[in-house]
């Protein structure tokens, strides 16, 4: 397995799997046999309503939760989900989450807020980094800055819909990423096809 490194220095695999529109049971079954064909990365999401079963499948195989790289996503607004860290660490009988990505940009709540209460979640230990999916470059690079000037974690890795018919992220924020050495882990590489 291929590792890389995000900016804060957590090793990420480089490939791994999701479970975005599996069923619990189709989840559980698919994330225990990637897990014993090798795959250490797990990508789902509270909204995807199978953390349950991932949490499962972690467990069945018997591989130390050090040697599994999980990523989970929070669904806005974070005032709504205040306890959403904790019930996401329940659903998945885990400690911590290697990777907490803000699902989407959230218009209705400032950009302040939504880093000061991931940054809680951080230095609680709860969470070793966050990423956030579905934005623009500007957005991005406005969090960071606002992050690095208030002392407040950073997003070390962005996930966007990025594939050959959906490329619009070639134009800005592939440069913004590679520049800032922000990790870009793409969804949808198929098209769904």
């Amino acid at each position: 397995m291929e590792y890389a490194t995000l900016n804060n220095g957590i090793k990420m695999p480089m490939a791994g799997i999701g479970t975005f529109l599996l069923t619990p049971d189709e989840a559980e079954t698919s994330v225990l046999s990637a897990l014993q064909c090798g795959y250490r990365l797990i990508d789902t999401a509270n909204a995807y309503v199978n953390e349950k079963a991932v949490g499962r499948a972690m467990r069945k195989s018997g591989i130390p939760r050090d040697e599994i790289f999980l990523e989970t996503k929070l669904w806005p607004s974070f005032y709504e989900q205040e306890d959403a860290v904790e019930k996401t660490l329940q659903r998945l009988g885990t400690d911590y989450i290697d990777l907490y990505i803000y699902h989407i940009w959230d218009y209705n709540t400032p950009v302040i807020d939504v880093l000061e209460a991931l940054h809680t979640a951080v230095t609680a230990g709860k969470v070793r980094a966050i990423g956030i999916s579905n934005c623009y470059a500007w957005q991005l690079a406005k969090a960071n800055a606002l992050a690095e000037r208030e002392g407040l974690t950073s997003f070390v890795s962005v996930q966007s819909h990025y594939n050959l018919i959906m490329r619009e992220d070639e134009r800005e924020l592939f440069g913004l990423c590679a520049e800032d050495n922000i990790a870009m882990t793409p969804y949808s590489a198929l098209a769904s096809g």
